[in-house]
């Protein structure tokens, strides 16, 4: 059986296109940038977030090895900064969370409302975590409460794992 991020990941396969512009909101271990980093092509660009040094650092050796290194634009800043560096002119394709259980529910909420004014038509916000998760809870049920004709809704869940992939799509 899949995990539930590769059915994510899945979904951002199927509108990401070369030189898009790409949102990983949590860096956490940097898989996430490296594997949205990999889909942009040199013509893309990924804007990559954490407050943690250590994360950035991580990923930059990552990105560094992998030759993907100029494609990514670390912020060493938490994921509520995101709006402050979105242009209404530059649209994102795919904005990605990784959701633990430091991930505020109320910051990842607010920020949430505020980048679906970036969000292109057929874009996606991405939350990849846990079932559980007060975060990820809080954000599905305000994801129930979307306008079915401006959004679709997907939720994958493992009954067995726990894990969970929320993915907003904008029509």
């Amino acid at each position: 059986m899949r995990k539930t991020h590769n059915f994510a990941q899945m979904q951002i396969d199927e509108i990401l296109h070369v030189g898009d512009t790409v949102v990983d909101a949590t860096i956490k271990a940097g898989d996430g940038t490296r594997y949205l980093a990999s889909r942009v092509g040199d013509g893309g660009h990924v804007l990559a977030f954490s407050d943690q040094k250590k994360e950035i650092d991580d990923m930059a050796s990552s990105l560094f090895l992998s030759g993907l290194t100029a494609r990514v634009e670390p912020i060493e800043k938490s994921f509520t900064n995101i709006p402050e560096y979105l242009s209404p002119t530059e649209l994102v394709s795919v904005f990605l969370f990784q959701v633990d259980q430091l991930t505020d529910p109320n910051q990842l909420k607010q920020t949430i409302q505020q980048i679906q004014l970036y969000l292109r038509t057929l874009g996606v916000i991405v939350l990849d975590g846990h079932h559980q998760n007060p975060a990820m809870q809080e954000v599905l049920s305000m994801a129930k409460k979307l306008p079915a004709n401006a959004y679709e809704v997907r939720y994958f869940y493992d009954a067995l794992t726990d894990e969970a992939a929320l993915i907003l799509q904008r029509n």
